[in-house]
């Protein structure tokens, strides 16, 4: 988590969803707001006053690039990202990431593997880890379900740990944070492809 508190603008349909993210972020240290109004964003909002924008997946292609543009011409300096699920433990994730972007680990960035469902992460040196599973249980909109399972939490020593995906994560429509330190990564799980 960065010193300087963040300030997001989350933009998307669920109400349910909006809400639990901003209070997740809130209790993290950003000052979040959220909208399901895609008219008028600049009126609504201060573009000068974000740093990250997420926007859902159900904000169609050309609102988003409408806001975008909008946005863009007050502040050029803003991130921009695009929601991987109506999930909001996978939303706040992908904001630390965004955050986290330049923070260096003494060690390599996680890899997935379909075929034998496993995360791997290699240190060098001794590090407090986190990974967690996500994966939605019910795309009915507004609302998307889902629900998470943590991997592993704790002080890792350096070396190649493996984190092996559950077999109840059923992986088309499943996700993955890995935290290790200040370096934060959020993927989609694929499943295998043969």
């Amino acid at each position: 988590m960065t010193t300087t508190p963040k300030n997001v603008l989350i933009v998307g349909r669920s109400q349910l969803v909006l809400d639990t993210s901003v209070e997740l972020l809130s209790e993290r240290g950003y000052r979040a707001q959220a909208t399901r109004e895609f008219d008028n964003i600049t009126g609504q909002f201060d573009a000068r006053e974000l740093d990250i924008v997420v926007f859902g997946g159900q904000v169609a292609p050309d609102q988003k690039t409408e806001i975008r543009d909008a946005l863009l011409a007050a502040n050029p300096e803003l991130t921009f990202l695009q929601g991987l699920a109506g999930i909001p433990g996978l939303i706040v994730d992908q904001v630390e990431a965004a955050v986290a972007n330049d923070v260096l680990i003494p060690g390599q960035a996680p890899t997935y593997d379909a075929d034998k469902r496993v995360i791997g992460l290699s240190l060098f040196a001794p590090l407090e880890v986190k990974v967690t599973v996500y994966r939605a249980t019910a795309m009915v909109p507004p609302d998307p379900k889902s629900e998470a399972a943590v991997l592993a939490e704790g002080p890792l020593a350096p070396g190649e740990h493996i984190f092996p995906i559950p077999d109840s994560v059923v992986l088309n429509a499943a996700f993955a944070t890995v935290r290790a330190d200040g370096a934060s990564w959020s993927f989609r799980l694929y499943p295998a492809t043969s």
